[in-house]
């Protein structure tokens, strides 16, 4: 019996970090237990927190295809259409009697020479029509993934020959479906920027479960504003969900309630005193990362992503020595201002990622840059007000202030090792084999 279309879909909705949070829930439980005293125990626990959230960047992020199933995707621009089919090799395999091994992945200098044969089956049961204008399919290139359901095999191609963008289209779509009856077959838009739609891989909007099937796909919706907005949005999360950007602020934001004096930090004595320095270390860090996100987003200037990945840990790092050895002292800003700079290549790759700064791009570079703003502005909203509050309590200095610098030190050091050294030390499976 033929699964129900609800069932094959939940594959689309269950994300992988939840899988993770048993093991962090362990953890945490753990501490409550084999410590007595609270403030430790308080240490621990955001410690444990602070590790399953940045090694939850250690995650796969892929899209979960199921085995059975087959994928069109479409990627819908301002003046252009391109498509790619995603199927899995084991259907192909079976379809066509490609002959291919099927205990192992297969390699591309496998699928290559059978990339012909391929091709010409795929294309037989793909129909894509434009009324009332003519369209045609132009091939692109290939590429395999590897996911939960198994290996598939990637073909490219751009919709070719209209004159203005359809508003939609006509579609069948029945590959392996056409052979193997059980199969159910997908259409998705990954990217519109009218609709905010980005990456957007779990964005069915069509389902084939019988072969010879053909359904319009609507490409009329969205505006301006509604993809502009979207962007805004996609700023914000980057920010707030993007921890090295976070613990940076934070690490920051740490010694901004009290004062050094005679070797000791004493906290401030009035509100203006934090937020005069509020203002500029976050003015510094605004212009700094503003710079390189449109220089880098424009493709003006490019930096390897490894060196921007590396320098953003060590930023973090050197925001945590700075409690313990003030280096630079009044020229902080000055320091902030130039770890910035790399900070905003880090967010600038996030556009370039999703491929939105290939159309609208100015606008994509605003709505972005505000984005970050907002998010950076809601952080500090939160974490400062409540750094101000506990300035004057004993326990600052050595748990909130120098136990939060040791943490960001040693979250700071781990990232740079994997990055500099591009390895993984994949510490939360490692837990999770231990509890």
């Amino acid at each position: 019996m033929r699964p129900s279309l609800d069932r094959q879909l939940i594959s689309f909705s269950v994300p992988w970090q939840a899988r993770q949070l048993p093991a962090c829930s362990r953890l945490l439980s753990l501490s409550r237990i084999a410590v007595k005293k609270s403030w430790i125990r308080a240490v621990l626990a955001v410690g444990v927190c602070l590790l399953c959230l940045f090694s939850s960047g250690l995650a796969p992020s892929a899209f979960a295809h199921a085995s059975g199933q087959s994928y069109l995707y479409f990627q819908v621009g301002e003046e252009t259409l391109t498509t790619y089919v995603s199927a899995p090799i084991k259907g192909l395999n079976e379809v066509l009697a490609l002959n291919l091994p099927t205990d192992r992945n297969v390699g591309d200098s496998e699928i290559e020479p059978l990339l012909p044969k391929i091709r010409s089956y795929v294309e037989q049961h793909i129909d894509i029509e434009c009324p009332p204008q003519a369209c045609t399919l132009t091939y692109q290139r290939s590429d395999t993934i590897v996911t939960g359901g198994g290996q598939f095999l990637q073909l490219y191609y751009s919709i070719d020959g209209f004159e203005t963008r359809p508003d939609a289209l006509q579609v069948g779509y029945d590959v392996i479906l056409a052979d193997k009856s059980h199969f159910i077959n997908f259409v998705l838009i990954d990217q519109n920027w009218k609709t905010g739609t980005f990456n957007a891989e779990a964005n069915i909007v069509l389902s084939y479960v019988k072969a010879g099937v053909v359904k319009t796909l609507d490409l009329s919706g969205g505006s301006l504003f509604q993809g502009f907005s979207a962007i805004v949005k996609l700023g914000i999360e980057h920010i707030v969900e993007g921890i090295d950007h976070v613990l940076f602020l934070i690490a920051l934001l740490l010694p901004s309630v009290v004062r050094r004096e005679n070797g000791k930090w004493q906290p401030v004595g009035s509100f203006s005193t934090s937020f005069a320095y509020i203002v500029k270390i976050v003015t510094a860090f605004t212009v700094a990362h503003s710079i390189t996100l449109g220089l880098a987003t424009l493709q003006i200037v490019d930096l390897p992503s490894r060196l921007v990945e590396s320098v953003i840990a060590a930023s973090i790092g050197w925001a945590a020595v700075d409690i313990f050895y003030p280096i630079f002292k009044r020229r902080v800003w000055l320091i902030v201002f130039i770890f910035g700079l790399f900070h905003g290549f880090g967010f600038a790759s996030v556009l370039g990622d999703l491929g939105v700064t290939s159309q609208y791009a100015l606008l994509s570079l605003l709505a972005f840059n505000i984005g970050i703003e907002l998010g950076q502005l809601a952080i500090i909203a939160v974490v400062f007000p409540l750094l101000y509050l506990l300035r004057k309590q004993i326990l600052y200095p050595p748990l909130v202030l120098k136990a939060g610098g040791l943490l960001l030190g040693a979250i700071s050091l781990y990232w740079l090792i994997e990055r500099v050294f591009d390895i993984n030390f994949r510490v939360l499976p490692m837990l999770q084999g231990l509890f």
